[in-house]
Parts: structure tokens; C-alpha cells; sequence
């Protein structure tokens, strides 16, 4: 386990270590970057694109309980974006036989446009950020990140 001890002389100064809340504040600003021809060339709220892109991505996931869960977005800020896509024809609501609470997404073909575009400007963001990574580097991040991953789950469980 490691354990962060108090700095002597000569020690490697905390803005020498990796700041893993740094690097994730930075990539999302960047990201953002990405994103936002998208947002202004469909006129969507960012929160609306996050919402067609995970249907996109995650056909399987088509619940807006799935995106607030795993895109880590308010309840309330998917519930929204939800219905003014649904109200622009990007989104339409499928309900569950005998269960009207459960409500399954599916993006229309007016909403597959924006969420395409989102994808590319998700895959040149990804080219731009993994150039100069060899497969076996990249295999090893993943590696270590899915560890990561597995630490912070048991926390939760604890």
C-alpha cells in the first residue's frame, strides 16, 4: 500500500508526483474543446451531447438512470436534456409493457447526426491524446487503470 509521508529535505515535491485530479481536469477541459463545434453546429446545451454520445456509444445502456450512473451527471441535468432532445426529434422514449416508469432511450435518426459528429470529435480527441503510444504501453495503462478501477470499488465497499 502506499502511503504518502511527510516531505524531507531533498524529497520529490508534491507538483513532481503524478496529480491524477490535475491530469483528469485537464483532459476533460480539452475534451471540451472537442466537443464544442459539435454543441454550436447543432446548438445543444453540452449536458444534451453527453446524452445522445453515451446512447451512441452504449446502445445497451438506454436508460436515463444509466447515464446519470455512469457518466456521473445530475439525475436532474439528464432528466432535462432528455426532454428537449425529445422535443427536437433527437430522442424518443420507449416504456416498458405494464411498467410506464421504466422508460428506454433511443436515439432517432435526427439524433444519430449530432451524436455521429460526436464521435468523431471523441475519436480525433482520443488520436490526439494516445499519439506517440505504442500498443504495449497503451495495454499497460489499461492494465493498471482497470486496477485503479478495482481499488476504488472496494473503497466504495467499505
Amino acid at each position: 500500500m502506499f502511503k504518502i509521508e511527510p516531505l524531507e529535505a531533498g524529497d520529490v515535491v508534491w507538483e513532481d508526483r503524478i496529480n491524477y485530479f490535475e491530469i483528469m481536469g485537464q483532459a476533460q477541459k480539452l475534451y471540451s474543446r472537442y466537443l464544442e463545434p459539435v454543441c454550436q453546429t447543432w446548438k445543444l446545451h453540452r449536458c444534451e451531447l453527453d446524452v445522445l454520445l453515451f446512447l451512441y456509444n452504449n446502445p445497451y445502456c438506454d436508460r436515463a438512470t444509466d447515464i446519470a450512473l455512469r457518466r456521473g451527471i445530475a439525475k436532474s441535468h439528464v432528466s432535462l436534456s432528455v426532454a428537449n432532445l425529445e422535443r427536437r426529434g433527437f430522442l424518443c422514449r420507449r416504456y416498458d409493457q405494464g411498467d410506464r416508469r421504466n422508460a428506454h432511450l433511443a436515439l432517432t435518426p435526427a439524433g444519430t447526426e449530432p451524436a455521429q459528429a460526436g464521435r468523431e470529435a471523441q475519436e480525433r480527441f482520443f488520436s490526439v491524446l494516445h499519439q506517440g503510444i505504442s500498443q504495449e504501453e497503451f495495454a499497460v495503462w489499461q492494465g493498471i487503470t482497470r486496477r485503479i478501477l478495482e481499488n476504488m470499488d472496494a473503497m466504495d465497499t467499505r
